[in-house]
């Protein structure tokens, strides 16, 4: 038995039938599948745009911005950040601090040195070879006051001290990463820098940095 169409063009009643139940063939709203068939078309230059191409943010980078805004303003109550190779190397190690650096290095820096430091028109930051470098602190200095004959603006005049330090210390902190694009080596070998280790608690600095819960529950109280 064929399906039954009414003459006003109402849904079909199918054939097969159960414990005498039959169905009908409601076709999907207009709207439904309009909003089907456009999410399938955008998702192609939505993929193109956020992940092919590299033009926008995924949502991951989103929040590594905002998080990175976050801790650029608490840089503030850093206090007085001194821009010398234990400071900017010790920064280096401290991922949270990292992300007001990175959020300033791709608003910034990301056009001439690539977002992940590989190198475009500047230089590559991610391997041992620098030109104008040759400890920590002279990424501090090139960052503060440019490199005119090579194109390096002066970023002194528009970030502070503390924001120039944690700036550097995100450069510092690319070196031996493995970046998609790298330039080829520029500039001198540098040799590695290493990260000053914090001298150990004396027994009296430890006993005093003790919770007070745990000395409570150690002494039975």
């Amino acid at each position: 038995m064929s399906a039954e169409t009414s003459k006003h063009g109402e849904a079909s009643l199918l054939d097969h039938d159960c414990d005498g139940i039959r169905e009908y063939d409601n076709p999907m709203p207009f709207w439904w599948s309009a909003i089907f068939w456009a999410s399938i078309v955008l998702s192609v230059p939505y993929f193109a745009y956020y992940h092919a191409g590299g033009v926008g943010s995924t949502v991951a980078e989103e929040y590594d911005t905002e998080v990175g805004s976050f801790y650029e303003m608490q840089a503030a109550k850093l206090g007085d950040l001194k821009p010398d190779d234990a400071t900017i190397m010790a920064l280096s190690a401290d991922r949270q601090k990292l992300l007001a650096g990175q959020t300033m290095f791709r608003a910034n820096c990301a056009t001439c040195h690539a977002p992940d430091g590989g190198g475009k028109t500047g230089p590559n930051l991610t391997d041992d070879f620098y030109i104008n470098v040759k400890r920590p602190e002279d990424l501090f200095r090139v960052v503060r006051d440019g490199v005119e004959a090579k194109g390096m603006p002066k970023w002194g005049k528009r970030f502070s001290e503390v924001q120039l330090v944690l700036l550097s210390s995100y450069v510092a902190s690319l070196r031996g990463s493995s970046p998609a694009s790298p330039l080829k080596a520029q500039g001198d070998q540098v040799g590695a820098w290493t990260v000053p280790v914090a001298a150990p608690e004396s027994p009296a600095e430890k006993t005093a940095s003790v919770d007070p819960t745990v000395a409570d529950a150690a002494a039975g109280r």
